[in-house]
């Protein structure tokens, strides 16, 4: 019996260290229990917030790019440029084993040789040559960068939702999360500020998102503070016709305590957190998923929910719940007289 009881516990332990507490999650629940408590009513359940809308599956989103051949007097012009071993190397063993990334790569370095060869040429024939190439191929770079975005497995890790929120230190993972999408949003061919084709940098900024989930579990994580915030503002619907009277007024106070003290002084902290690194992200997300036009409808609702930038719903959500939260309470605050301090 004394075995099964060990054996029980170490296996608590086990999955307690597996699972740690959701921390939001227990704020919440405190912060609810003890304004219930002087209330004189039953708090409500937390619960698990709705399912997030997924990633769209890689063959739903991936592109079938066109490809451009050469022939015998192409090549020797592209000598003249100084763009053969790059076209081999791509052509080789190699280059056909790489992925998405490495085809972004090699077209974004095909097309700066070939403006570097248009500025460095006084040869007529091969300038014409180099425009017509140019007008070819340049369109092509923005879905060369959109299969990067759905189809490596490290960015489509990265851009899943999970169901798990950020644990007690929201620190892990976010810079290399925000360095790897700045890298992204830079690469793509409409940045303003573009970035350097570097497949040594680029493979880095890959690896820093080999097995981080940062990303979705922060989206999980405003989420399911959207989800605790409204079950709350329903619950502090009672504010609104609660008596404020001299023999009430106490229980006003202990209220208004209860809020500073656990809404305040514990939740609205991470809350604040959560949001700081939302706004850092969101626009390198924007900047990053840019769909082509014959992929807009199946990115529809994912683009809605994450990568709107600060319109983003899961954002959006958010905030609004945020603030109805503070208006709920200021109203209570100066209705009964109470300083909110």
């Amino acid at each position: 019996m004394k075995r099964s009881i060990i054996a029980i516990g170490l296996a608590c332990l086990w999955l307690t260290a597996c699972s740690p507490p959701r921390q939001l999650e227990q704020d919440f629940t405190t912060y609810l229990a003890r304004l219930a408590t002087v209330l004189q009513v039953e708090p409500p359940v937390l619960g698990e917030p709705a399912k997030l809308p997924p990633l769209p599956p890689q063959r739903a989103l991936q592109l079938e790019q066109p490809r451009v051949t050469a022939g015998l007097l192409d090549t020797l012009r592209l000598g003249e440029c100084r763009l053969l071993a790059l076209v081999g190397e791509h052509n080789g063993p190699v280059g056909k084993s790489g992925g998405a990334a490495a085809d972004l790569i090699y077209h974004l370095r095909f097309q700066q040789g070939l403006n570097t060869c248009l500025a460095n040429t006084d040869d007529t024939a091969l300038r014409d040559w180099l425009y017509r190439l140019q007008r070819q191929k340049a369109p092509l770079l923005s879905g060369y960068h959109w299969n990067m975005m759905v189809a490596e497995p490290e960015i489509r890790q990265a851009l899943t939702p999970r169901r798990r929120p950020l644990g007690r230190d929201l620190q892990p993972g976010f810079q290399t999360t925000y360095e790897a999408f700045n890298l992204f949003a830079r690469l793509h061919p409409q940045s303003a500020h573009p970035a350097q084709a570097d497949s040594r940098q680029l493979h880095r900024h890959l690896g820093g998102l080999y097995d981080n989930d940062y990303l979705g579990r922060l989206f999980y994580s405003l989420h399911s503070a959207a989800h605790y915030l409204s079950l709350s503002l329903a619950f502090l619907e009672r504010l609104e016709t609660l008596d404020c009277g001299p023999r009430a007024r106490p229980d006003a106070e202990r209220l208004r305590n209860a809020m500073q003290h656990y809404y305040i002084g514990r939740i609205q902290p991470r809350l604040g957190e959560l949001d700081r690194r939302f706004v850092q992200l969101a626009p390198l997300l924007q900047q990053s998923l840019l769909p082509p036009p014959e992929r807009t409808a199946v990115m529809a609702d994912y683009l809605s929910w994450y990568a709107s930038g600060l319109d983003s719903q899961i954002y959006v959500r958010y905030r609004q719940l945020t603030l109805e939260h503070a208006r709920r309470w200021q109203r209570f605050l100066a209705r009964c007289d109470i300083s909110p301090t």
